[in-house]
């Protein structure tokens, strides 16, 4: 479908959108055409079919191509296209006028196409421009039919209302098609948190989801027949452009790349499966992406090669040097659960897509569940910022499908957890430890020889370190006294000590006990370093060094069939024992034996129980792990 219009004065209209009076653009300072009235997508003409310059396409010094400041009507999305697949020989850049403002340079990068697309850009977005300035760079050789294209917003009381769940809902009931509008999912936050034995609420609920009617797709330019495939992934995005765009213009630019991808492109439909903008909306993309039967994903138009069986989500904007808000990441992360969950996905497994080799993914890699539009293309999106974290969006994603619960108790006494949120997998080793030094315990999961080590609550942010066998009983203590918790493999009666979080060899080796001891860390001596005691039945001897010989303390507590914890329990900085017998624990504050000091009931006798200083108050309590 060409989407060519009659070219007046070096530019040219394209057909309808939607009918939108505006003139045509004019170069900055230069005498205005002949009035013009065009409707929706302006195309500036670079080169024509034989890839000859327009009068558009001036040459500057350091510049293939550099055209005029160009005054133009409003538009949210541009973008470049050229005949062909070869893109072209040089660096294609974009300003914008937003305002009184000019944006600085933006790159803008070819994206993948394959034998019948139109050769192009990815969309460059904007919250309202009204001038453009295009330049190639680096290259000689031109394509035919360079153009520039600009699509406009199109505003309608209809698409403001759409940007609400009440907007929606509404014109859902006008067009008679059914919206997904679903609660949000509810965040781990900190106070009012469930008791142990209710329910901490987080799963992979469906997001509230704007629908096609309700960003006001025009249905009648989608004409890509939907095929399902089963989901095995899904592939991360970013658009180029600015990030200025209001909460209430998130559908125009949607309809924008819908316009870009379906006609411009010819491809029929918009290409992601869902975008979502900096405000935490979320928007159906390809058409039947919301309505998928249960592990099933429309094949649509996102990256080559993987289009089917992967589930493409886009932000909109531009995050190679801009941060992007924690929102975003957990925006998309109840997305893609959402689907994930539906489609019965283990996250501890790869996706069985295999990398064709990038500048950031090895050949025959086989990726994981969630990976990013650079992994399996010559492309830089979705931009640094976002790149960076797709390991935690994926550990997001994962605690969402497959995570476990975690109730944080701030004192030995009943009541509410003070902290209660979901993390990583079911089948993952929870391990506690004051990894950064700064007073409070947190989480490190375990997964073979590798760790995801969290410096806060709810773990958002981790390290990922690699230590050990897979086989190994590991420990965890701060073994040279510097206020840092660190591991320690266990291997018989062989202890290899780490002093950093780092892998490599140990920094201390030490032989203790016997082989088929239970095995206990602890600052028994208040000396601020952590050692070992063994237990046999309810005899603990106590060592005070790392180094192997006879106990410094032996005493008797307890029973031989109770579950022994070590803490601190009334913050003296000495660490001592209490024993779990189902929901209740006997706390004993001294090492010796005899009736404990404190007896409570906590959590539900099949929890896993972690103790640790979650607050950093200087007193170990417990934590509860549930499994959903």
């Amino acid at each position: 479908m060409s989407n060519r219009g009659g070219r007046v004065a070096g530019y040219v209209t394209a057909v309808s959108l939607v009918t939108v009076g505006a003139t045509v653009p004019t170069a900055v300072g230069q005498e205005e055409p002949p009035a013009e009235v065009v409707s929706d997508a302006v195309v500036l003409e670079l080169t024509d079919d034989a890839g000859t310059r327009t009068e558009l396409a001036g040459r500057a010094d350091d510049a293939v191509v550099l055209t005029p400041e160009l005054d133009v009507p409003e538009f949210y999305v541009a973008a470049v296209t050229w005949e062909g697949l070869a893109a072209p020989d040089a660096d294609i850049a974009i300003r914008v006028r937003s305002g009184e403002a000019w944006t600085a340079w933006a790159e803008l990068e070819p994206d993948a196409a394959e034998e019948g697309d139109v050769g192009g850009t990815e969309p460059y977005v904007v919250g309202g421009a009204t001038a453009v300035q295009v330049r190639l760079a680096g290259g000689e050789e031109l394509p035919r039919g360079l153009a520039v294209h600009l699509i406009p917003p199109a505003p309608s009381e209809e698409e403001a209302l759409a940007t609400t769940s009440e907007g929606v809902a509404e014109l859902a009931a006008q067009s008679g098609t059914r919206s997904e509008v679903a609660a949000p999912v509810p965040t781990a936050q900190e106070g009012g948190a469930p008791e142990p034995g209710a329910e901490s609420g987080v799963s992979a609920s469906a997001p509230r989801v704007i629908s096609r009617a309700g960003w006001g797709a025009d249905e009648s330019k989608m004409t890509w027949t939907i095929r399902n495939d089963p989901l095995r992934a899904a592939v991360v995005h970013h658009t180029a452009g600015t990030n200025n765009y209001t909460a209430a213009q998130s559908a125009s630019i949607v309809r924008g790349i819908y316009h870009y991808h379906a006609i411009t492109r010819e491809w029929g439909d918009i290409g992601y499966n869902f975008l979502v903008d900096k405000y935490g909306q979320v928007f159906e993309g390809r058409a039947g992406s919301v309505a998928a039967p249960a592990g099933q994903m429309p094949e649509a138009g996102h990256a080559r090669g993987f289009n089917r069986g992967t589930l493409g989500i886009s932000v909109l904007g531009d995050y190679s040097t801009r941060y992007a808000p924690d929102s975003i990441l957990q925006t998309m992360a109840r997305v893609i659960a959402w689907k994930f969950d539906a489609a019965g996905i283990d996250m501890s497994t790869p996706s069985g897509m295999i990398s064709p080799g990038t500048a950031h993914r090895p050949a025959g890699q086989n990726l994981p569940r969630v990976f990013a539009h650079r992994d399996v293309g010559a492309t830089t999106c979705p931009g640094n910022n976002i790149y960076a974290r797709i390991p935690q969006l994926h550990e997001r994603v994962a605690a969402l499908v497959d995570g476990d619960d975690y109730h944080l108790r701030n004192s030995l006494s009943g009541g509410p957890a003070h902290l209660a949120f979901t993390l990583g997998l079911a089948t993952d080793d929870a391990l506690v430890g004051d990894w950064d030094g700064d007073g409070k315990d947190t989480l490190a999961l375990r997964r073979g020889n590798t760790y995801l080590v969290y410096d806060a609550h709810p773990g958002q942010k981790f390290r990922t370190i690699r230590y050990g066998r897979p086989g190994d009983v590991v420990l965890v203590g701060d073994w040279n006294g510097d206020g840092k918790d660190t591991l320690a493999v266990r291997r018989g009666q062989e202890y290899h000590i780490k002093n950093s979080k780092t892998g490599g060899a140990a920094d201390r080796v030490v032989r203790y006990g016997r082989a088929g001891d239970d095995v206990l860390v602890g600052d028994w001596d208040r000396d601020g370093r952590d050692t070992f005691a063994v237990r046999r039945g309810s005899e603990y001897h106590i060592r005070n060094a790392l180094r192997g010989g006879d106990a410094d303390v032996v005493l008797r507590y307890g029973r031989a069939d109770d579950v022994v914890l070590v803490g601190d329990w009334d913050g003296n900085g000495r660490d001592t024992f209490a024993v779990r017998r189902g929901n209740r624990y006997h706390v004993k504050n001294a090492l010796r034996g005899g009736d404990a000091d404190v007896v409570l009931p906590y959590g539900r006798a099949d929890d896993v129980v972690l103790v640790g200083d979650w607050n950093g108050d200087g007193s170990d309590t417990f934590g509860v792990r549930r499994s959903r």
